[in-house]
């Protein structure tokens, strides 16, 4: 009897160390969330005829105490990491690379990541596809080797603004300059799929369009055209879901057509929040951290105090929860022809003017466009199957050979056990007590 206790258990040793897995801590493990971050602010821009709302403490971008302080209330809130809108390499004149260093090197110190979002919109320095490769070709070499730089399954991420401004075929050439080994992660924005021809993901800079539109309909449908994607052509494309606390352009110089959305005191946030969430998104990006002149800003207000840097703190949590991984990915449902299509006519909301003239003492404001986006109109189809950023693969357990070996001292000729696949061995783990697993310890429509 003795013998046969000793034999089940060392039965058992085995069986659990073919399940056992350990593998290190993943950026998709930690639903990141993301924000975008403006640093082309000087003091001379807080006065209520230049924005919508004025922050509790007035400040200079390129002043390290800012950027310091920033980086402790996104850390506070959940956020992950700053998505800085960056204009080119070149330092004279060109505050969204000297400040983004700087960014670089608080956020090393204090638990945060950083990446730029390459800005084709408003930068004064990146005229042609040449400037752009050159430009990604630093970002890659200098910026991507910094231990702060954002990395997504072991990939730099990067977003880009206005990518529409080249065609695809002149993404295909840079790529083939620049990243020809799909080394790192590109995110396009807007709503023209034909990108992710190039690009490895998909997000809306914008969701809070004139005339209004249901954010539920808006990131669900457009997370299900990803997934759509990448069950056609057997991709695996990025889902960034955005959130927004309002928005109001009123105030911004220039603009043809402004307009404002109310933010209900925190209600129309959360509301985002949890319509991203519901999409399924690989990524979360707030827009925004500070962009005052559209006022989409979360950063502490006089309006509000620290409401949205709270709500966030809250939502962040919910959404990077275990209750939340069950929200967030369903039950994958059979991979069907999409059928869907986006309606022949399109709501397009007016590009605003842009006129940014960078200086290296008084920061100019950028004001960013929104991008066209196409009137909701919801068509019945059955969601792809979602399939997210490819991560190493954890080790499976493979079926036992059967051993004809009945000696006493062979662990595998002792066990009945053994003679059976893995996975009835699995069965009768569980009943005899359960099974463990050990993981190591994460302007624009």
């Amino acid at each position: 009897m003795h013998l046969r206790r000793n034999l089940i258990a060392r039965c058992l040793a085995v069986i659990l160390s073919s399940l056992i897995v350990v593998r290190p801590a993943s950026a998709q493990d930690q639903r990141l969330v993301l924000a975008f971050y403006y640093t082309w602010y000087d003091t001379g821009q807080w006065t209520t005829d230049k924005v919508p709302d004025l922050p509790i403490i007035s400040y200079n971008s390129r002043d390290r105490e800012t950027i310091e302080r920033h980086v402790d209330q996104a850390r506070a809130a959940g956020i992950d990491a700053f998505v800085v809108s960056w204009y080119g390499p070149q330092e004279e004149n060109n505050q969204t690379e000297t400040n983004f260093r700087t960014l670089l090197d608080v956020a090393q110190a204090k638990g945060l990541r950083a990446t730029v979002d390459v800005d084709l919109g408003a930068s004064p320095f990146l005229h042609g596809a040449g400037d752009v490769s050159a430009a990604l070709r630093h970002v890659l070499t200098v910026h991507a080797q910094h231990p702060a730089f954002l990395r997504y399954g072991g990939k730099p991420l990067i977003f880009f603004w206005r990518q529409g401004r080249f065609s695809v075929e002149t993404w295909q050439a840079i790529r083939a300059k620049v990243d020809p080994g799909h080394n790192s992660l590109w995110i396009a924005e807007g709503v023209d799929l034909d990108y992710l021809a190039v690009f490895d993901g998909l997000h809306l800079y914008n969701i809070t369009w004139d005339p209004p539109s249901d954010v539920s309909y808006t990131l669900s449908r457009w997370g299900e055209r990803v997934r759509e994607y990448n069950a056609t052509h057997a991709t695996r494309k990025l889902w960034v879901a955005t959130v927004m606390p309002g928005y109001d352009d009123t105030k911004a110089p220039g603009r043809a057509h402004t307009y404002r959305y109310d933010r209900r005191n925190g209600e129309y946030y959360r509301q985002t929040w949890q319509a991203a969430i519901t999409s399924s998104p690989d990524l979360v990006i707030i827009t925004s951290f500070n962009e005052w002149v559209e006022g989409t800003m979360i950063e502490p207000s006089v309006s509000y105090g620290n409401l949205y840097l709270d709500i966030t703190a809250q939502e962040s949590a919910r959404y990077k929860s275990a209750i939340a991984s069950e929200e967030i990915n369903p039950t994958p449902t059979p991979v069907a022809t999409p059928t869907a299509t986006l309606p022949s006519t399109a709501t397009l909301t007016p590009s605003p003017t842009v006129t940014p003239s960078p200086t290296a003492t008084s920061t100019a404001t950028f004001t960013p466009s929104p991008t066209a986006t196409p009137t909701p109109t919801a068509t019945a189809t059955t969601t792809a199957t979602h399939t997210p950023l490819p991560t190493p693969a954890s080790p499976v357990a493979t079926p036992l050979p059967t051993v004809t070996n009945s000696s006493p001292d062979s662990v595998a000729g002792a066990c009945p056990i053994m003679a059976v696949p893995a996975t009835v061995g699995l069965v009768a783990l569980v009943l005899a007590g359960g099974v463990f697993v050990i993981r190591a310890s994460k302007h624009r429509k």
